[in-house]
């Protein structure tokens, strides 16, 4: 396997980014959110999202896309908190990697990238153990705090904190 890239998202990859992100939505939470959430709804969501990040980025924000072979195969973004109040100063916006690239580094690639070892906090997904474990073994813990998913089906999100 070749090596992989972690650089800035660029305007010109949008479309491919709001694909990749419906598509790692679908292969994580398949059975959980309903066909809605990668819908067409939510593909204009993600195309207005990148399109936001890639041309008017916010001083605080950290956006990584990883590439392998000229391939998007990850992303992951963080910046100032949104929690109110915060727990800590920089949230984990989100990551994720395509399925058949999880295990091979890229999703610790994209984490180093946007957060580094400082203070931070994220929601997860309660039934998500596979990237609990991920988070965990890069020192972030549960806090406490659980919110909805703003879906029907789900469980709950659990904020994590390190």
């Amino acid at each position: 396997m070749t090596e992989f890239l972690i650089r800035a998202p660029h305007l010109d990859e949008v479309q491919e980014l709001a694909d990749l992100h419906l598509l790692t939505w679908k292969e994580t939470y398949g059975s959980v959110f309903p066909p809605s959430a990668w819908g067409e709804e939510a593909r204009e969501q993600r195309l207005a999202m990148w399109g936001a990040i890639c041309s008017r980025p916010r001083p605080a924000d950290r956006f990584a896309v990883a590439e392998r072979d000229g391939k998007l195969i990850g992303f992951a973004g963080s910046g100032a908190s949104t929690d109110d109040p915060p727990v800590r100063e920089r949230d984990l916006f989100f990551i994720y990697v395509l399925a058949t690239e999880q295990g091979s580094g890229v999703g610790q690639a994209l984490l180093d990238a946007v957060v580094s070892d400082g203070p931070a906090s994220l929601w997860v997904l309660e039934a998500n153990p596979r990237a609990r474990a991920f988070y965990e073994r890069n020192g972030f813990v549960l806090e406490g705090a659980r919110q909805a998913t703003g879906f029907d089906t789900g469980g709950e999100e659990v904020r994590m904190v390190r």
